[in-house]
């Protein structure tokens, strides 16, 4: 029965969906009606507050779960998906379609900061996928986690600078007049952005450490064994291993089995 269902999975078929992974796909799909509901409110009032890309764009990430499952598999783990989702929440539908960033002055500095921190855990879940990190150095995944963080703050503000230049938007900030009579961007905004980001991740960095130095939990010991769930061998993988757990659980009908080939030769 596992090795029919192992085939059917590798035939292309998605693998069964559990209680974590339903809760996921649920959720972001009631997000992306949501989103979707929100568009064609700011669509109905003529897109004042908010601009047709940003909302269909915000909606389209609520549509990355259902590309993880049915197409990457098991490679994302369901807690991986449920931070995701948290942080998406959070950043995109609260922030963009429901305009915190707008009304609460605080919200895109605490946004960035959280940034940080989830980036450095998608540098950490890299570390699990393509090693054993509880072999590797801690000072290497921490280098690789601050890496990751920083490089997500940089391409996040290249992402705001190419649409601020395409749909004339402000998200870098709105032009101010020099005495010359032109108009320029402050940098303030790009670099207070990367500074919180920055702060998220040393946060990140001294939870890791105090998991290492400490040697309990924290939540990090959780994510690294569920970033590296392994997806299920097929049948004919498994057998050589299933064969030698049965010898090793039989030793007596090897036994019988040795004497009756020794009988045979002897005939």
């Amino acid at each position: 029965m596992n090795a029919e269902r192992t085939q059917s999975t590798a035939k292309g078929r998605a693998p069964r969906a559990g209680g974590l992974r339903v809760f996921v796909l649920v959720f972001a799909g009631a997000l992306f009606l949501a989103t979707i509901g929100v568009t064609v409110w700011h669509g109905v009032h003529g897109f004042k507050a908010a601009g047709l890309p940003l909302l269909l764009s915000n909606a389209a990430l609520w549509l990355i779960p259902f590309v993880c499952h049915f197409w990457l598999r098991r490679a994302v783990s369901d807690g991986a998906l449920l931070i995701a989702e948290i942080f998406l929440f959070f950043a995109s539908f609260l922030g963009s379609c429901v305009r915190l960033y707008d009304s609460v002055w605080w919200y895109d500095i605490a946004m960035h900061t959280v940034v940080g921190y989830v980036a450095a855990l998608l540098g950490l879940f890299l570390v699990c996928k393509l090693a054993d990190v509880n072999k590797l150095r801690p000072a290497f995944v921490l280098l690789v986690c601050a890496a990751v963080s920083l490089a997500v703050a940089a391409v996040w503000e290249i992402y705001e600078f190419v649409t601020d230049l395409l749909l004339a938007g402000n998200a870098q900030g709105a032009p101010v007049q020099t005495v010359t009579g032109g108009f320029v961007v402050p940098v303030n905004d790009t670099m207070e952005d990367i500074l919180c980001n920055t702060a998220g991740a040393a946060v990140f960095l001294l939870h890791y450490l105090l998991h290492v130095c400490t040697k309990k939990d924290l939540g990090i010991g959780f994510l690294k064994r569920d970033f590296t769930t392994k997806k299920p061998q097929p049948a004919a993988q498994n057998a050589p291993a299933a064969a030698a757990q049965g010898e090793k659980a039989c030793p007596s009908c090897n036994t019988n089995a040795n004497s009756a080939e020794r009988s045979s030769k002897n005939l």
